[in-house]
């Protein structure tokens, strides 16, 4: 496969050329990252990389950690396939995630993964508007030193984050969409406070009410949209979502399946098995499509709703 260098942006298809494309698991571009020491790397599979954002799975071995800290110009979110995983922030957060959590990270927030168990961990990572800048990795890193930990020798140079941190513990409404867990440009301001948004703190709502689906919001903000689709099981023939349409690009995974997308206008259908994902150009009409007799489930990545 290509260096992950290589396809920034451009995976699997260059920016101009997007178009309803369905992913199969197979088909991932994969890589260690970093790539210079497999020791300290996570194994990482791109999905989607293009000009408006990234989606991708990272799995960190038993007992493992990737190496050096991480940043990014753009919010990352997360969803954890398969966990327990600790995520530090470079201030002194640490937030454990079990399977099936979430996790908001600012812009610029450095950050680093733990694995304390003895299976291995899985991530799907949604990086908006841009997962990389100029340098891959970035020139100058921070050592696990220069962060705020137990008896860490830096501590006291480092932000006082207890009036930094929002509380978002009260039940979320329609009015959070586009401001959950926090307000983004909020988040974004430094010293930046990272969120795990465990799977009781999801912002819930129902799309559409003929045919209701379950949203639910681990991330939604002005950068970008990320959570879970479930679609109950079909009754008599299949059970479908309202078609919808999106003024940004979007991905669909399938966390539980089998899924089908349905291109409304296009009169064109795809499948997608447990782990295939399905990338969706802005502007283009969708609807899933349950033939199963259990609920089907997938995480959305969407850059504008």
């Amino acid at each position: 496969m290509a260096k992950l260098s290589e396809i920034i942006t451009k995976f699997p298809f260059n920016p101009e050329e997007k178009r309803p494309m369905l992913i199969r698991k197979q088909d991932y571009s994969t890589a260690l990252y970093p790539p210079n020491n497999a020791f300290t790397s996570d194994n990482t599979f791109t999905i989607v990389s293009t000009d408006t954002f990234m989606l991708g799975i990272y799995e960190l071995g038993p007992g493992g950690s990737f190496d050096p800290l991480d940043i990014h110009p753009g919010d990352e979110s997360y969803y954890i396939l398969q966990g327990p995983i600790v995520q530090r922030s470079g201030n002194g957060q640490f937030a454990y995630l079990e399977t099936g959590d979430g996790l908001y990270m600012p812009e610029e927030a450095w950050h680093k993964a733990h694995n304390f168990s003895d299976q291995k961990v899985r991530v799907l990572y949604f990086i908006t508007p841009k997962a990389w800048g100029e340098n891959i990795p970035p020139a100058v890193i921070p050592t696990d030193a220069d962060t705020k930990f137990y008896k860490g020798p830096n501590n006291e140079n480092l932000p006082d984050m207890r009036t930094v941190i929002k509380d978002f513990a009260r039940q979320g409404c329609t009015d959070d969409i586009g401001a959950w867990p926090v307000d983004g440009k909020e988040a974004r301001k430094a010293p930046q406070a990272v969120y795990a948004v465990h799977d009781c703190n999801k912002l819930n709502n129902v799309h559409g009410t003929e045919h209701p689906m379950l949203m639910r919001f681990i991330t939604s903000n002005d950068y970008g949209h990320y959570g879970e689709f479930v679609l109950p099981a079909g009754g008599y023939g299949p059970r479908c979502s309202e078609p919808d349409t999106h003024n940004g690009d979007g991905a669909i995974y399938c966390i539980e399946g089998p899924i089908t997308i349905n291109l409304v206008d296009m009169e064109e259908s795809f499948q997608l098995e447990i782990e295939d994902s399905f990338f969706i150009p802005a502007g283009i009409k969708y609807q899933l499509v349950n033939f199963n007799n259990y609920p089907i489930k997938a995480v959305f990545a969407i850059t504008q709703l």
